[in-house]
């Protein structure tokens, strides 16, 4: 008889309507459709994450780079965003900035309790658009020494808007990685290293300027790091540009 007690509780875990719901996948729209988002030369690109059913409960996702190798492209803002069963559906940006002409990468971004999504980017060799954005000044100097170095910069609003936010990006040239930053929140893939602002200032008014900088250790080089500011917006209102792009399909990772 305990047997068949047992066997008729482990039947019952079959019944129609016992099955355990499917874990929330998460949800990457590249935009328009598309398959990858495309930045035109040295540029930024922004896409949206969300997830395809509600979570147990608050689920905090980690954008992270995959498996392929990078090196020109890379997340330049928070790498961490969170959804809960009543905000599962409501799409979160995460922008992309590329520090060279030409290249591709994916990206994981993944979570407890989660099908892991994918967002690919790829940058083009197409021109900037003429609406670009440049009003994120930067200037920097760097002191270097044998095995190791400091870069300071000052990031200036030099435009007649508010800036909602930036981006710096450095590019080494030789074996450089960093190990702490100021006034920033930094993430280093391959030879580029992505510096976002602080919280207390990611929106600088005209005129307004922060100080932030990097350190690191480096026993091979060849000149570098390169700094470049990426503003938000990217693009200012006014007219944009068409261009025709054939690029070769990547293999997922």
């Amino acid at each position: 008889m305990v047997v068949l007690a047992g066997l008729s509780a482990l039947l019952s875990g079959f019944a129609p309507g016992s099955a355990q719901a499917a874990a929330p996948a998460v949800v990457v729209d590249h935009g328009a459709g598309a398959s990858r988002a495309i930045m035109p030369g040295a540029a930024s690109a922004v896409v949206t994450v969300s997830l395809s059913s509600p979570p147990e409960g608050a689920t905090t996702l980690t954008v992270a780079l995959g498996e392929r190798t990078p090196g020109v492209v890379f997340v330049s803002s928070r790498h961490t965003l969170t959804f809960t069963p009543t905000t599962w559906n409501v799409p979160q940006p995460v922008r992309i900035v590329s520090v060279r002409n030409f290249g591709s990468a994916d990206f994981t971004v993944s979570g407890p309790g989660v099908t892991t999504g994918v967002i690919h980017v790829y940058a083009s060799t197409a021109p900037t658009p003429p609406n670009l954005n440049r009003s994120c000044g930067i200037t920097y100097t760097t002191h270097a020494w044998n095995g190791g170095f400091v870069t300071a910069a000052t990031v200036t609003n030099t435009g007649p808007t508010t800036l909602t936010d930036w981006t710096v990006t450095a590019l080494f040239g030789g074996d450089e990685r960093v190990t702490a930053s100021w006034n920033s929140e930094w993430g280093q893939y391959a030879d580029a290293a992505a510096l976002s602002a602080p919280p207390w200032a990611r929106t600088l008014a005209p005129g307004q300027s922060v100080s932030l900088g990097l350190q690191g250790t480096v026993t091979r080089t060849a000149g570098g790091p390169w700094l470049n500011c990426v503003p938000e917006p990217y693009l200012l209102p006014g007219p944009t540009t068409t261009t025709s792009l054939t690029t070769t399909a990547v293999p997922n990772s």
